[in-house]
């Protein structure tokens, strides 16, 4: 992408952002993993796309079932605002799952592009913990 077009994409970005009209999603099946990569983007199985986001999608079987991991990022590397990302976890996955953003350890770390991570869980799990305290029993410290 040359100057030009990365300065139209980033206005069509801070457009989107303003209005909060994001256009229509519009998906691509990847079945055999996202060409000319490797590592975890071999594993990506599709990827959606609007006028402001770009969201990969790999399934990841755990100890706690299928999870989706979604990498997510805009044109111009805009970190997105916390109520965008749950945005995009109700209407990609649906409003009734819990999605994970993890902060890892040192050694873990991968920071090699302006891309932001989160982690939707398999149906009914949810985390024994909430800013809700009702929904969980406290227990003492």
């Amino acid at each position: 992408m040359n100057r030009d077009q990365a300065r139209h994409a980033a206005a069509l970005e801070r457009k989107a952002l303003r209005s909060g009209h994001w256009g229509y999603w519009r998906h691509t099946p990847l079945p055999t993993g996202l060409p000319g990569t490797d590592g975890w983007c071999r594993d990506i199985r599709s990827s959606y796309a609007n006028d402001l986001y770009a969201v990969l999608v790999r399934p990841i079987d755990t100890a706690w079932g299928l999870m989706h991991h979604c990498a997510i990022r805009t044109v111009s590397s805009l970190e997105p605002p916390w109520r965008d990302k749950q945005r995009i976890k109700n209407e990609l996955f649906g409003r009734e799952y819990t999605a994970l953003e993890v902060m890892p350890p040192a050694a873990e770390l991968v920071d090699e592009a302006d891309m932001y991570h989160m982690w939707i869980m398999p149906p009914g799990r949810s985390l024994p913990f909430s800013l809700n305290d009702q929904r969980h029993e406290r227990q003492p410290a």
